[in-house]
């Protein structure tokens, strides 16, 4: 069991006894009851969010989870106050390593923080608005190539261009006319460029986090390049039309919470080769420790590194 959901067994009593909303919950909540609900920003079958325009929906308690991306602890905030009705609670729940014990700092004029618990190396606040987040933009927008990017907090080159896509895009083979495949849309910054340097090429990208479809829509609308490209809010290749591709172009992510995770990324490369056409491509970039070649070393006829530079690689693999 998750830290988290630990320290919250001892509040059972508390949350048995009031309809709760989970928000970001790092797991599925083992003890969800009739009246709860649990919202998250991965994109998966329970989801019942619309992507364009979400409705989030407070109840009783409303329990946040201490985003991974700390950036995104106003906005989470803002969405669940704005929705709240009178004598309505907000709980904020985290591990100490994640950030949990600034909270008060954080949110000082904002909100009134009381700690109710601490156990399991977490911490457990009980928050009052004073006066509350007030409205705000949480875009934030730079300009890197002649293109746009816009992106919402926490999202992957949300504010300039990350190292690792930057090492790709120095380094990209030429890419063949057709349908291209991009994991991990982030910011959208790779998608665009790539449409950017092939005019006669589209492009279906994807993500697992609603912000980060949010933010690559809006950049693709940013750059007027609607035509070209399509955005998924997906959680696998496997939710995306069924085609292949004459190429696939990827800087993947591999974490998931404070911990490392590898599961979501090497499961997209296992499959890569049943969305490629014969003597397609399959082009990423990773850090130099990241061994994804082993994971497709029967399925493609070739594989090289193009480049290796500032602690990543660039690799090519032929199917």
């Amino acid at each position: 069991m998750h830290p988290t959901f630990q320290i919250l067994e001892r509040h059972r009593d508390e949350l048995d006894s009031h309809a709760c909303h989970y928000f970001d919950a790092p797991d599925l909540i083992p003890w969800l009851k009739k009246g709860d609900d649990s919202f998250t920003l991965n994109a998966d079958e329970s989801s019942s969010l619309s992507p364009l325009e979400p409705v989030w929906q407070t109840s009783e308690l409303n329990i946040l989870f201490y985003p991974k991306a700390k950036e995104r602890l106003t906005w989470w905030l803002y969405q669940i106050q704005s929705a709240l009705k009178n004598q309505q609670r907000i709980w904020v729940v985290g591990e100490n390593d994640g950030g949990i014990k600034s909270l008060p700092k954080k949110l000082k004029g904002f909100f009134e923080c009381e700690k109710l618990d601490t156990a399991r190396h977490c911490a457990l606040f009980d928050l009052t608005p004073n006066p509350g987040i007030s409205e705000q933009s949480f875009w934030t927008q730079y300009e890197t190539n002649d293109l746009i990017i816009k992106a919402l907090p926490g999202v992957f080159s949300a504010k300039k261009l990350d190292t690792g896509t930057s090492v790709l895009l120095e380094h990209l083979p030429d890419i063949a006319a057709g349908n291209i495949l991009e994991m991990g849309s982030g910011s959208g910054v790779l998608a665009c460029e790539l449409l950017k340097r092939h005019k006669e090429c589209t492009i279906d990208t994807y993500d697992v986090d609603l912000l980060a479809y949010q933010s690559s829509l809006a950049t693709v609308t940013a750059n007027n390049l609607n035509d070209q490209a399509t955005v998924y809010w997906a959680n696998s290749a496997s939710k995306l039309p069924t085609q292949r591709y004459q190429s696939i172009v990827t800087n993947p992510p591999f974490h998931k919470g404070i911990r490392t995770e590898y599961g979501p990324t090497e499961t997209f490369f296992t499959q890569a080769s049943e969305r490629l056409v014969r003597g397609g491509k399959l082009v990423w970039v990773a850090n130099d420790f990241l061994n994804y070649q082993n994971l497709i070393k029967d399925q493609f006829k070739s594989i090289k590194i193009l480049a290796q530079t500032r602690g990543f690689k660039v690799y090519e693999a032929i199917k």
